[in-house]
């Protein structure tokens, strides 16, 4: 542990403070985890309550809190000190269970050699009576009946309720009554209720008179008697039900003491292990001096009903706030009392004043607001901390005017609506010029099919795997999450407000999706309010800045889904044959028919339009199904997209910006807009002067892009100079965030990797689908056409071996008679993956010196992706499966020498395994050929068969790092149809048929049957 302790302090210079922080919670969980002994020694100590000889409630104290030792740090935190312990109920805890009772108790745990120490922790100023029936003769200190306290102390307690927040939904409005009860020692009141709402204002100071204390003054305000403060919901009929419960100490004021007044602060409240809320409150206990009773501090007068408002000094400071509210519109509304939402309204509020919005006529035809923006005026306090929380409320409106619940949200920090000023920001240096990068990029994009090897071929997905391996010259950046998470959720222009209803408690928390009713978008903007009542910006309000018209959109959506990754398995073989569907208003697209077998990482490859209106088409749900032959298909995960936000964002999500500009190709422009058009918009809706484009150079604002204009055409050999500012200006635009003041980030052009969820296994993540979505207005121009992202076929090739020679071959047999060593040697090769199609040549019996004839030719048709390097294996797991399953390993080709035996199996003599596609040179004679020419094969001294197509030479034989023998062979790659053209054999050489056939004049016979050389 020490040795651990010290290397986190030697490293804490190089990693990080996140690092640092959770090294070192580890650390400390270590310690607490020796710490506790798994096996006590001493028993706890329970405290039970009992009422008619019958249990009801207890507490359970540990030994190790109470046990007395001799050195202080050695001794219980809670030994010989006067604890408050609440007490609970035995067995089970039901569900919304109350504090059953609390106790104040001293607890002294020790050897008997110790009990002289007992007492040494009481508050002083008290009498022991020894009972008689004490042994004098006995060694151990005898225990007091009880103490008597002589001097007594009168105090008064404070109890200042101001306020609670975030409290628990107790009622099936998703709205709770609460009131507050107080208990201190023995007194108890409670506060009066506060109805339909989890946020209540009570500003109602309790007063506990005549509370005698006993012992030392000084200790009495060093460690205070604990206040207990329970929260109940008031219920019409039956008793109140408990949301929660805190404990606080009370600020202790002795009567020769100045007084000051104490500062509200919040205490959090807990129901069982639920977080609660929050209560802000403060609590004094004050002494009552015997000369003068009455010399206390003043109170302000009551109410009518009796209770006393939180004193002028201790309630917060207010001031006078404008609040503006952006009303956009509700969302995903479910049923209500088994009757869809219609008429919705939201109703505002915020410290007792607020404002509501119009009402929605119809919610299917249009769900957004038809007033956007209203403000309401509301005193709030100047110290941030203490603003109250702001509820948002949405009722329905039914027929003869009556009015629905439908859910409510809590707004619990106001931080984030304040409004300020924004300074002048200085301009941030440029990026890295890559323009030089980028033109060395050009002369690679300009590789085409016609090229000699098949491997310069660039495509989409030849972006794709150089984004995944981080080359980010001309590539999409992928994301590993989704994009929502880079830009904030898209909530720069209105914010998506979950809406609840429903009970909360032990078993269902707060933010469950059962208690989702749904969503409601719009926005806050809170500023101190002018004296004259004017708004902050003459007569638009601030909130409105920005906004875009919420009138209805007609759009082109683009959905692109790439591949998926670490599906969850649907099928007993731990597989799965997954499928898109998408789903966005009342459209739904099924992709059924294009169903990927056996796969958990399936590429997809595959492009969705859709014709969707804004905002009654917002939500796009992609779900992943699996493919089942009987029976229904398996929902496997799915993900949903809010597209409004991203389509009114003003990071421009609609369609990402590319790395460079391209009218043609792969990676040809696909906005409907040029840059040059998107940087102007951009200018005039920031209200910035420019874009002023000026040869080799773009000004906006004060910021100068400098960058290449003129370009040169060298089509059919013509150069004639072009000028051009959208590479310039895309320059500009992907430099965004560097314009000062209103700069921001622009979203790149992206492929995003989304959590796919099911609703029936609530966060856990059932697999990850990459994926992009365009947008294109349909008012605007029409952008071109979809990005084709099929994926790649593969391209049928056809191996030939032609095994030649073999030399140095080891000799694994021996003549029992004449000792002579021997091998029948033949070679057996195949391509791995493809294990069925082993081929072998015939066996050259009695070789003495390890060398072979052949003049075999073995034939391997496989398939193969050039630009991924990779062969294509698709054949059935198992005589009972259905599907072939596709695999894509490398191409590696094995040749093996073996010893044919008749009597016994074959020996195995040696190996040798080629990767096609980086492989040793071959060796010109059989003498330079050894082990060193494959084991330390540098990559320079490498070759591919797909570039050199046809290679002969000589290679080692291995077994366990020793040479075994040699092979002569040749190597000759052809596509499918140049095999179909020129088909070969698969057993012996044309050549040396030949050869045969003119040395002998007799027909030739091969395996019992005449040989037509012919």
């Amino acid at each position: 542990m020490s040795s651990d302790a010290k290397g986190i302090v030697q490293q804490q210079k190089k990693m990080s403070l996140d690092e640092m922080i959770r090294a070192t919670q580890i650390f400390i969980d270590k310690i607490r985890f020796l710490v506790d002994e798994p096996q006590n020694t001493v028993p706890d100590v329970f405290i039970w309550m009992l009422s008619n000889n019958k249990r009801v409630a207890y507490a359970r104290i540990p030994a190790k809190s109470i046990l007395y030792s001799p050195e202080k740090d050695q001794r219980g935190k809670d030994c010989g000190k006067i604890k408050t312990h609440f007490l609970k109920l035995p067995g089970k805890r039901p569900l919304g269970w109350t504090v059953q009772a609390k106790v104040d108790i001293y607890l002294w745990l020790g050897p008997v050699s110790y009990t002289h120490h007992i007492m040494d922790n009481l508050p002083v100023g008290y009498e022991t009576e020894i009972p008689s029936s004490a042994s004098s003769g006995h060694s151990m200190v005898p225990s007091p009946a009880c103490l008597r306290y002589k001097t007594v102390h009168l105090f008064q307690l404070r109890a200042h309720m101001y306020q609670a927040r975030g409290l628990i939904a107790a009622d099936s409005t998703g709205l709770s009554d609460p009131f507050a009860k107080v208990t201190f020692t023995s007194h108890c009141q409670t506060t009066k209720v506060s109805c339909k709402t989890l946020s209540p204002t009570w500003n109602q100071m309790l007063l506990f008179n005549g509370i005698v204390l006993h012992g030392d003054g000084e200790e009495i305000a060093q460690f205070p008697p604990e206040i207990v403060i329970e929260l109940y919901d008031d219920d019409a009929v039956g008793k109140a039900e408990y949301i929660g419960s805190t404990v606080a100490a009370p600020v202790v004021r002795l009567a020769d003491h100045k007084y000051e007044p104490p500062k509200l602060s919040y205490h959090p409240v807990y129901c069982g292990n639920l977080s609660g809320g929050d209560i802000l409150a403060a609590f004094e206990l004050l002494e009552i001096p015997d000369s003068d009773p009455d010399r206390l501090p003043p109170v302000d007068p009551p109410d009518v009903s009796q209770i006393y408002p939180v004193p002028t000094n201790i309630r917060p400071v207010l001031s006078k706030y404008r609040v503006e509210v952006l009303f956009w519109g509700v969302r995903e509304l479910k049923k209500v009392q088994l009757l869809s939402v219609d008429r919705p309204q939201v109703f505002i509020e915020c410290a007792g004043r607020g404002v509501k919005s119009s009402v929605i006529h119809s919610y299917k035809k249009n769900p957004n607001f038809n007033v956007l923006a209203d403000w309401f005026e509301v005193e709030l306090p100047e110290n941030e901390l203490l603003h109250p929380p702001l509820s948002i409320c949405i009722v329905d409106w039914r027929a003869f005017g009556r009015s629905t619940l439908v859910g409510t949200h809590t707004i619990n920090c106001l931080k984030q609506f304040l409004f300020k000023p924004q300074l002048d920001l200085q301009a941030t240096p440029s990026r890295l010029d890559i323009e030089k990068i980028l033109a060395t990029v050009n002369k690679e994009e300009k590789r085409t099919i016609a090229d000699e090897s098949a491997e310069n071929v660039i495509d989409w997905w030849s972006k794709y795997y150089a984004s995944m391996l981080k080359i980010i010259l001309l590539f999409s950046k992928i994301y590993e999450g989704d994009l929502e998470s880079e830009f904030n959720n898209f909530e720069d222009w209105v914010k998506t407000f979950q809406l609840l209803r429903g009970k909360s408690n032990d078993e269902v928390h707060a933010d469950s999706e059962d208690r989702i009713i749904g969503k409601f978008k719009g926005s806050f903007c809170i500023y101190p309010s002018h004296e004259d009542g004017s708004l902050l910006d003459g007569g638009q309000p601030h909130i409105l800045q920005g906004i875009p018209p919420n009138h209805s959109v007609n759009v082109l959506i683009r959905v692109y889904i790439v591949a998926a990754f670490n599906l969850s398995p649907a099928d007993p073989d731990g597989k799965s044959d997954p499928y898109i569907v998408l789903r966005l208003g009342n459209t739904e697209i099924k992709d059924r028919e294009n169903y990927i077998p056996k796969q958990l990482n399936p590429v997809f490859g595959r492009s969705f339009e859709i014709q969707a209106t804004f905002p009654k088409d917002s939500l796009l749900t992609v779900l992943i199904y699996d493919h089942d032959f009987v029976g229904t298909d398996d929902l496997i995960g799915e993900t949903k997209i809010d597209l409004e936000n991203r389509f009114y964002s003003r990071h421009r999500a609609t369609c990402g910006l590319q790395s460079q500009y391209e009218i043609e190709g792969y990676n040809a422009w696909r906005d409907a807009t040029k840059p040059s058009e998107i940087l102007t918009k951009l200018c005039k809706d920031n209200r910035i002067n420019g874009p002023f484009m000026r040869p080799g150079e773009i000004q906006v604002g004060t910021k100068v892009f400098t960058g290449q204009t003129v370009f040169t055409e060298d089509e059919n050999g013509n150069e004639e100079p072009v000028e051009s500012y959208e590479h310039l200006s895309l320059k500009v635009l992907r430099s965004w965030e560097e314009i000062p003041e209103v700069g921001y980030k622009l979203v790149p052009e992206h492929i995003e990797t989304r959590p796919l969820y099911h609703k029936d296994k609530p966060g856990m993540e059932q697999g990850r689908l990459q994926m992009w979505v365009d947008m294109f207005p349909k008012h605007m121009p029409l952008p071109g056409p979809p990005v084709d992202i099929s994926p790649r076929k593969p391209k049928g090739y056809e191996l030939r071996v032609i095994i030649w020679n073999t030399e140095d071959v080891i000799l694994e047999d021996e003549n029992i008679f004449t000792g002579q060593k021997s091998s029948d040697i033949y070679v057996k090769g195949w391509i791995k993956g493809l294990e069925e199609d082993k081929q072998e040549t015939d066996v050259h019996y009695n070789s003495l010196t390890g060398e072979g004839n052949f003049n075999w030719r073995f034939v391997f048709p496989f398939h193969y992706l050039p630009a991924e390097k990779q062969m294509v294996v698709s054949k059935r797991e198992n005589i009972f499966s259905l599907e072939k399953t596709e695999r894509k390993i490398p191409a590696e080709l094995v040749l093996q020498v073996w010893d044919f035996e008749r009597l016994s199996s074959d020996d195995f003599l040696g190996t040798l395994e080629l990767n096609l596609n980086g492989f040793p040179r071959a060796a010109k004679t059989a003498k330079s050929c050894d082990v060193g020419m494959v084991v330390a094969a540098c990559e320079e001294n490498k070759i591919s068969i797909f570039q050199q197509k046809r290679v002969r030479g000589w290679w080692p034989f291995i077994k366990a790092g020793e040479l075994t023998g040699k092979v002569e062979a040749e190597f000759h790659l052809v596509t499918a149809e140049e095999a179909e053209k020129n088909p070969v054999g698969k057993i012996l050489s044309y050549t040396f048929l030949k050869k045969i056939r003119s040395i002998i004049s007799s027909p030739l016979f091969y395996n019992n049957k005449e040989v037509d050389v012919t």
